[in-house]
């Protein structure tokens, strides 16, 4: 269920004893906590909240508390934090937990207690026991990145709730910036509004002018710099980036998915695929695939194809160790500038 309808069936009493939340939109996640945390009274939450983080704590821990009865209250609330046995990734602390403690609890939990499980990582492990027992028996919360066009939708309804408005190419530029996360486009909105506070609507410029460009958007410009031909202009942003101690090996990563995508939107364009279609095939903001195209258009796809293999060669000669990784970077450069 979306944050939406949770809020809704906790509004009509509706509870559930376990929940187990996926995503990893901060916003989102922040909202599902206050949510729970609101079913408590105030002077209810010292004795009856209790929140557990399962790289440093036992798992032993957080189940004796959702099995203790609540002191002076009616309910008892428990989160659990970083269970990262429901993924394939190992544990970044030292405590080993016993799953399945876990997975008997989910299936006869205490019906006084509701706990609430965040797990937010990219995927679970689908395999597990324990995995297929929550997904069987708890109520599962989406907290994962909203689609292109419910987050424009989002975006507008939040402005136009605090009496503001934002033009298009804006809000196109503002997503692109922000990698369309939800979490960070709310931390810019604020001084965005403050900055529009007399017209009440944000333009273009402000987002240029305020917000901060992405490690994305400045490898996108690398690239544009590399494939324009100019050396100079590339060997200089690379240079800041080495400043900023950004490792090579991130840059190829980026590189490469650039470039990917360059391809890809160039070869379903001369298909005659018009640009909204293109977006939602690739799931791209369209904005993205605008400007993918802008820059593709002048360029050939045998030479895009070419720099993508190079640079996947790169990326296997710093990963196998044949070389420093900063001059191969830079002969790369060379190579295409």
């Amino acid at each position: 269920m979306k944050i939406t309808e949770l809020k809704s069936e906790l509004k009509k009493g509706n509870i559930q004893n376990v929940y187990l939340v996926t995503g990893k939109e901060e916003v989102f996640v922040k909202q599902v906590e206050k949510l729970f945390k609101n079913l408590l009274l105030p002077e209810e939450q010292d004795m009856n909240f209790s929140s557990f983080d399962l790289e440093d704590t036992s798992l032993d821990d957080a189940i004796n508390e959702a099995i203790s009865a609540p002191f002076f209250g009616e309910k008892r609330l428990v989160f659990i934090n970083h269970p990262y046995f429901l993924t394939g990734e190992k544990s970044k602390g030292f405590v080993e937990q016993n799953m399945d403690l876990l997975t008997e609890y989910v299936k006869n939990p205490t019906p006084s207690t509701i706990m609430v499980i965040f797990a937010t990582y990219d995927k679970l492990d689908s395999r597990k026991k324990i995995v297929k027992q929550l997904k069987k028996s708890a109520g599962m919360i989406d907290a994962s990145k909203m689609d292109s066009g419910h987050l424009v939708k989002t975006i507008n309804e939040d402005l136009r709730n605090d009496g503001y408005s934002i033009d298009r190419g804006a809000l196109d530029l503002l997503i692109n910036k922000t990698q369309g996360n939800y979490s960070q486009i709310v931390n810019q909105l604020e001084k965005l509004k403050l900055y529009a506070l007399k017209s009440k609507v944000i333009d273009e410029k402000a987002v240029s002018e305020l917000v901060p460009q992405s490690l994305d958007d400045n490898v996108f410009e690398l690239m544009n710099q590399i494939l324009a031909q100019n050396i100079y202009q590339a060997e200089e942003l690379y240079q800041q980036f080495l400043l900023q101690k950004i490792d090579p090996i991130l840059l190829v990563a980026i590189l490469m998915s650039q470039l990917r995508t360059l391809i890809q939107t160039k070869i379903l364009s001369e298909r005659g695929l018009s640009e909204s279609t293109i977006s939602k095939n690739l799931k791209l903001h369209p904005y993205r695939v605008k400007m993918s195209l802008k820059q593709a258009r002048n360029l050939e796809i045998q030479q895009l194809i070419l720099m993508f293999h190079s640079i996947v060669d790169l990326d296997y000669q710093i990963k196998s160790g044949q070389g420093d990784k900063e001059l191969l970077f830079d002969l790369f450069i060379a190579k295409f500038a």
